[in-house]
């Protein structure tokens, strides 16, 4: 990882030094640091001692949503952009923070070209065009629950994954974004709750992204939607194939005036956990990949998610109030009992320019992991957790 964080800088300075003067290029970065409280009642799923006592620490880390970036442009209208994560990456409070655990990944790597006034083609590693919205919440990367803008609690993050997309423009009002995404893998966070017997076998479609903004004075929307196909092996040993369809639909908005901004975004759909992207560690996630009936048909997981973010700038500050929740249907592998789950966020985000460049976050927020539902068994209380801290973000 050191060897690539090194290449990484010499790209950059490269492109820096030795570009034409009619190109233009610009470098930058940001590091961000969260020093943040956490408690965990007994019944939380991602307490250590779940089930015996409740759970507290405190932590300083540095999360490798800090990184490094570097874009350039020529005259013919074609551009590239690389930026690297550095930071420590995913994992628990108790994971290591040595030198050997921290690494640089590459979070963007795309370039593109306006063909004309309307159109721009683009290819390489960045976020695709679905569900672009995320709430102002930011504390908590290395949680051991994933919280960063609320996924797993309320937001769907499409990901940053290789693709090949064209953008439509229709003047100042609209514009039509289709991304043809590298379909392999799952999802990257959370996993299956229940291990679902069947292999990946074969996908030949890309995933297909579909965007549609529209910029309607203050108000802009943000509908969308999602579609693959995966052909999988139903058991091992089995003859029967199938196909497993993600399909998730979104609707997204934000509107501002002055001040004020309202910002917010519903997604829908079957089997998220069978695509890549970002959903969460909480159970309405860990749930929602496709599962076996009794008689080995698939059987979709349902999901739905939805956020509303209200911020009010008072000079400097501009606080949050976010509000989100997730739910899963699904069934029991092998069986035709049902099961459910819900998770839901509440809380504050404060970020303060204190000086150009050096920015701080207090942020208060609460997460409760409700309750695993399961056909004639009963409710299982996952409980609930708090994060209260603040985020440094220095940016250049």
């Amino acid at each position: 990882m050191k060897k690539l964080f090194v290449l990484g800088m010499a790209a950059l300075l490269l492109v820096a030094f030795s570009v034409p003067a009619m190109a233009d290029v610009k470098i930058g970065g940001i590091i961000f640091t969260d020093f943040y409280y956490i408690d965990r009642n007994k019944d939380n799923m991602f307490n250590p001692q779940r089930g015996q006592n409740s759970y507290s620490n405190t932590a300083i880390q540095v999360p490798n949503i800090t990184r490094l970036y570097g874009r350039w442009t020529n005259e013919d209208n074609v551009g590239m952009y690389i930026e690297f994560g550095l930071g420590q990456g995913g994992g628990g409070i108790d994971a290591s923070s040595s030198d050997d655990q921290n690494s640089a990944v590459v979070r963007h790597a795309y370039g593109w070209w306006d063909v004309n006034p309307m159109f721009q083609i683009m290819a390489g590693h960045s976020t695709t065009p679905f569900s672009p919205l995320n709430p102002n919440q930011l504390l908590g990367t290395r949680s051991g629950s994933v919280n960063i803008i609320g996924v797993g609690y309320g937001d769907y993050y499409a990901g940053r994954f290789a693709q090949v997309r064209g953008t439509f423009k229709f003047g100042k009002v609209a514009k039509l974004e289709i991304a043809l995404v590298d379909p392999n893998g799952a999802q990257s966070a959370g996993g299956q709750f229940y291990p679902t017997p069947y292999s990946a076998n074969n996908t030949v479609i890309p995933r297909i992204d579909i965007s549609v903004p529209l910029y309607l004075g203050p108000v802009h929307l943000y509908p969308g939607f999602l579609w693959q196909r995966r052909g999988v092996d139903i058991a091992a040993g089995s003859t029967v194939d199938d196909n497993i369809t993600t399909w998730i639909g979104t609707i997204g908005g934000k509107f501002g005036m002055g001040p004020f901004a309202l910002s917010g975004e519903f997604n829908y759909g079957e089997n998220w956990g069978n695509t890549r992207g970002l959903a969460g560690y909480s159970m309405p996630a860990r749930m929602s990949s496709a599962s076996l009936k009794s008689n080995n048909d698939i059987n979709n997981a349902e999901t739905w998610s939805w956020w509303v973010d209200l911020s009010y700038k008072f000079g400097p500050i501009a606080p949050s109030l976010i509000f989100g929740m997730m739910d899963t249907k699904n069934k029991v592998t092998g069986t035709d009992v049902g099961i459910e789950s819900q998770s839901m966020m509440y809380g504050i985000s404060v970020p303060i320019d204190l000086a150009k460049g050096f920015r701080i976050r207090p942020e208060l927020m609460w997460y409760d992991d409700g309750k695993l539902k399961t056909d004639n068994l009963g409710d299982e209380n996952l409980g609930k957790y708090l994060i209260a801290g603040v985020q440094f973000q220095i940016t250049f």
